[in-house]
């Protein structure tokens, strides 16, 4: 049987409540489960710091939204412990199961039926008005953009010493294939398949319309500076502020040495998810919870 950790953000609502059908659940079950201590205190259970507690785990349940998922990976890297999301806050495309789902499913979990899928993430050094920069994980993306400012961003590119272009845009999202649902998207860029070993560079309003999203190899360097009488721009990854980007100031990135595993119940496909979460459909597209025949038309 596998040892499953179980961390939930307190701050969502429902986290208590998950919390506590998960502690009953082990109970009747006799189905040991390991709780970081914060949670722990959300159940008067005993609890362990993250550390310790991935540390001797073989599946870690992360209860929040997807915000709640990417803190745990950035704390918990380079760990290869497989992470399985469940979604107690809003869209959760990395937190793709549900509160009565991960309860049906804690048996067969505890048994090894899940689905693992391996993810590239990003490694980020350069130099910010000489202090060394560096960030060893970016789960979905880094983005330059031009903050406040209302001149337009004025970024050069290069991949391998290669120039690529001076983009003027409102900024640039280096993506990981994970991240290619997130700001990626709405800035017109693909949807990757996400176990891909590739990232993507997508300019936002660039002033060049030819401009396209760039899609690079996973030993691929791309490094960033800002021409002379350019404006700063700001630099953030996942959603986190790094500070500001100016000329005489680099960033370069590249796929970082390690992956990040999530777990996924075994049923789940990422095409599955993208029906569910982007609302595709069509005729021959069974609604959630209904399945196809052979004809294709829902039974």
């Amino acid at each position: 049987m596998l040892r499953i950790g179980v961390v939930a953000n307190r701050r969502k609502p429902g986290a208590r409540a998950l919390a506590r059908a998960l502690q009953e659940f082990s109970r009747k079950q006799d189905f040991p489960l390991r709780w970081e201590e914060q949670t722990a205190r959300l159940i008067g259970a005993e609890g362990e710091k993250l550390a310790e507690l991935v540390a001797g785990v073989d599946l870690l349940i992360v209860a929040g939204g997807d915000g709640s998922l990417l803190r745990v990976v950035h704390e918990v890297y380079p760990s290869p412990v497989p992470i399985l999301g469940v979604n107690i806050g809003g869209l959760g495309f990395l937190t793709a199961v549900t509160r009565e789902e991960i309860l049906e499913a804690l048996p067969g979990l505890a048994e090894g039926s899940w689905r693992r899928s391996e993810r590239l993430v990003l490694e980020v050094r350069g130099s910010l008005r000489g202090k060394a920069l560096h960030i060893p994980c970016v789960f979905n993306d880094v983005v330059l953009f031009r903050g406040n400012s209302s001149h337009m961003a004025r970024i050069d590119v290069l991949a391998a010493d290669l120039p690529v272009t001076e983009f003027q845009a409102d900024g640039l999202v280096v993506a990981t294939p994970t991240g290619s649902t997130a700001y990626a998207l709405s800035a017109g860029g693909p949807i990757v398949i996400p176990e891909a070993r590739v990232f993507g560079l997508t300019p936002l309003s660039p002033h060049t319309l030819t401009n396209r999203t760039l899609i690079f190899s996973a030993d691929s360097q791309v490094r960033m500076t800002v021409p002379e009488r350019a404006v700063p721009v700001r630099l953030e990854f996942d959603g986190l502020s790094s500070g500001s980007l100016r000329h005489g100031d680099w960033v370069e990135i590249r796929a970082a040495p390690h992956p990040v595993t999530l777990a996924f119940l075994a049923h789940r496909d990422f095409f599955q998810i993208l029906r569910q979460k982007l609302r595709w459909g069509g005729a021959s597209i069974p609604l959630p919870g209904e399945r196809a025949d052979k004809d294709g038309e829902p039974p």
